[in-house]
């Protein structure tokens, strides 16, 4: 069973970034491996250590190195710094190595996995490179078989790392402490490479049986141990102090009700009239209809888009720049001393975003008719504004950003004063949903296709549990495979979970990533296949083509995808039919067919402001069983209900788009913000203690910072009137005492 355990806090990975720097050479192992030349430690003053070694090298099936390892058993995050590489002879040590390096034992002929830099001399470069089995041959990772080297090595700025989990080993790079780039990744056979391991430092000589012997390859490490985790926020290199974001949120599912409006006097914060899709277009009011249970910022919005942050530091202030128009009212926030800007940007390679339009339909001041819309996230397009980075910490452009768009055309509604560009583009209510890989969710975003195999983003885009062991670049394996078309494999796939049954055992919910359509937008149907083997997945551009047997391109089919099993902790969901019957699902919930494509569902004590719902079009066209349907889904809170509705566009008589609702198959799952959604087998930890402690003349009240979803309340009884606490940051108040009791309690 999976622990749900707690998150941790910046100021803790602050104090784990100094303990890093503490020498751990006194933990580890020297060994020289099949070598007759004993390698020499030297340790040096500024606390770093020099190893000198001769011998052969750590390829083909057989090792010759000095190795300074520890064991390790399980999952394992480690990195080092690489001081300095030096050489005698170019020509004979071309290959020679610092490096990482992960192994099953000391024989010459182990199992590794190994993550090495390069002499500047001639090669100027990391590699990784691996042996699958014991007496193997060494050869490049499967992930980059035709080039697996990456950067250049400027000692003594180079740092190595290397990750393990599960059976997924990682490497990254860098040439800042603790900034990484993924370089690459391998799945590994259980078999081959047991839970316990040897995890260390390998200097590898080059120095083959007819070359001289007497050479010598030095390298001097520093910083050796565990990766920081989560990384430690910094500002143009400088560690962030009290601008750093709140808790790292890899370990809970959070979401967020976000709600989009004009004033009620229709005017921007100049005084002048907002009019959609004319020059003071992205003047609108943004705010919050419920969030949790970590809370959520915007530090940048416009019309059609919406960027988003995680966990701010001070949850109160991150909303400055929403809400009614005040003085610190900023739709593009990049100063990382700005409140909104203080959090946590989300990563593909932390977790998936999913999201929802919560509102049925839209009208806007700009002439235009009714619309409907949906939404995507344009992924690694780099958004305009700014937060922290989830994988090095680092201030800096946001990874993606939400896009939302009209369904149909609309061409013959365009204002006047329009610009013909944004026409499609949408303001509307959306609610959107963080799930992290760390929590033990399985998802992944999938790459264009350029063959039938599928493949990730990038590097590490995915949970460790949905990898493969083939020969392509950051490959998806058999998780994803494209579906020939007879042009370019674009626009449908396939998605298998390793022993998943798609009919019985769980969801898929998937969303569109690209960003090669503007204003049109493209959008994702996911249907279980009859035997229960996979998901059909289909992507289509909202475009002037309404055949649904037409796809988008290769170009235009990045999509991200997450699986929530029926088992999975808290889940209320289900896979309904078109008639508004409940095929499979988990839960207490109603629902029914109000009428054709518009279903009702009643969940007991929930509203539209304690959590948000995503939805899923998993149906196929009635008398086409192979082709996926081709609708949008929304929803809305009316009345004491979730009004769901499914649409599709379709040319209309004038040349404008219609977009009738049509019966479908489609999955939901309530995200609440109080009580998230866990993986299966999740084990749920009893509710946190309060902690007093005087500081001055007040006293401190506090809870762990990384626990989520409870309110500080105050009373002078203990009966009614309770009352949340002011002030509270982080888990942490400070108040002053009082003649009179006060008690206190945390609620959830």
């Amino acid at each position: 069973m999976k622990n749900h355990l707690p998150l941790r806090s910046a100021a803790a990975a602050l104090l784990a970034w100094a303990a890093t720097f503490a020498p751990v050479q006194a933990a580890l192992t020297l060994v020289d491996i099949n070598n007759p030349v004993a390698g020499t430690l030297a340790n040096n003053p500024d606390g770093s250590f020099t190893i000198t070694a001769g011998g052969g090298d750590t390829w083909d099936n057989s090792d010759s190195f000095t190795y300074y390892y520890e064991e390790r058993t399980g999952d394992f995050d480690v990195s080092v710094q690489i001081v300095n590489l030096e050489i005698g002879d170019p020509g004979q040590q071309d290959s020679a190595k610092a490096s990482l390096m992960a192994r099953v034992d000391t024989s010459p002929g182990s199992a590794d996995v190994m993550i090495n830099a390069l002499p500047l001399d001639p090669k100027n470069a990391i590699e990784t490179i691996y042996r699958p089995r014991a007496d193997a041959g060494t050869d490049d990772m499967p992930d980059r078989p035709s080039s697996n080297t990456s950067g250049s090595t400027p000692y003594p700025n180079v740092w190595l790392r290397m990750r393990r989990v599960g059976n997924l080993f990682t490497t990254f790079y860098g040439t800042e402490p603790f900034k990484w780039v993924v370089l690459s990744e391998v799945t590994v056979d259980p078999a081959d490479f047991p839970a316990k391991m040897l995890v260390g430092l390998s200097t590898v000589n080059h120095i083959s049986s007819n070359e001289d012997q007497a050479l010598r390859t030095k390298a001097t490490y520093k910083n050796y141990g565990n990766t920081v985790v989560p990384p430690v926020p910094t500002v143009s290199g400088a560690p962030a102090g009290n601008k750093a974001p709140g808790i790292y949120p890899n370990q809970s599912v959070t979401a967020v009700n976000w709600k989009i409006e004009v004033p009620a006097d229709g005017k921007g914060p100049d005084g002048n009239p907002i009019v959609y899709n004319a020059g003071n277009k992205n003047e609108y009011i943004l705010s919050q209809d419920g969030v949790g249970p970590i809370a959520w910022s915007a530090p940048g919005y416009n019309q059609g888009d919406l960027d988003f942050s995680i966990a701010p530091r001070d949850p109160v202030a991150a909303l400055e720049n929403t809400g009614p128009y005040g003085p610190k009212y900023n739709r593009a926030v990049t100063d990382p001393a700005a409140a909104p800007a203080q959090a946590w940007a989300p990563s593909p390679r932390a977790g998936i975003v999913l999201g929802s339009i919560r509102k049925l339909s839209q009208t806007w001041n700009d002439g235009a008719g009714e619309f409907h819309a949906f939404a995507f996230c344009p992924t690694f397009e780099g958004a305009s504004r700014f937060g922290y980075n989830m994988v090095d910490g680092t201030f800096q452009n946001l990874d993606y950003y939400f896009s939302f768009v009209k369904l149909g055309e609309h061409s013959t509604e365009l204002p006047a004063a329009a610009d013909p560009f944004a026409l499609r583009e949408a303001n509307i209510n959306l609610a959107m949903a963080w799930f992290p890989y760390d929590a033990g969710w399985q998802a992944g975003y999938v790459n264009a296709p350029n063959a039938a195999g599928g493949v990730w983003k990038a590097h590490g885009t995915h949970s460790a549990a949905l990898t493969k062991n083939v020969t392509s670049k950051y490959s998806a394996g058999e998780i994803v495979e494209w579906v020939d078309n007879g042009v370019d494999f674009g626009g449908q796939a396939t998605v298998k979970i390793p022993g998943v049954n798609t009919l019985n055992d769980g969801m898929l919910f998937t969303i569109s990533t690209d960003d090669s359509t503007p204003n049109q937008g493209a959008f994702v149907t996911a249907a279980p296949a009859a035997d229960g083997s996979a998901w059909n997945v289909a992507i289509r551009v909202d475009d002037d083509d309404y055949s649904p047997t037409s796809y988008a391109t290769s170009g235009q089919s990045d999509f991200a995808f997450l699986y929530i099993p029926f088992k999975a902790v808290n889940l209320i969901g289900g896979h309904i039919k078109g008639n508004g019957t409940k095929l499979a699902s988990a839960g207490t919930f109603a629902i029914s067919r109000a009428s054709t494509g518009r279903y009702e569902l009643t969940i007991p004590g929930k509203t539209g402001t304690s959590g948000m719902l995503l939805l899923q079009n998993a149906g196929y066209l009635a008398g086409q069983p192979d082709v996926t349907d081709d609708g949008v889904l929304a929803y809305e809170y009316i009345n004491g209900k979730f009004v769901i509705e499914a649409r599709h566009s379709e040319a209309g008589p004038n040349g404008s788009d219609l977009t009738p609702v049509r019966d479908t198959d489609f999955n939901f799952a309530w995200v609440d913000f109080a009580n998230p959604l866990l993986p299966e087998g999740s084990v749920i930890l009893p509710p946190p203690s309060l902690s007093f402690a005087r500081q001055g003349g007040n006293v401190v009240i506090s809870w762990p910072a990384a626990t989520t979803g409870y309110t500080l309340e105050s009373n002078t009884t203990l009966g009614g009137g309770w009352s949340a606490v002011a002030g509270v940051v982080n888990n942490s108040v400070s108040v002053a005492p009082t003649q009179a009791n006060v008690f206190y309690r945390l609620k959830k």
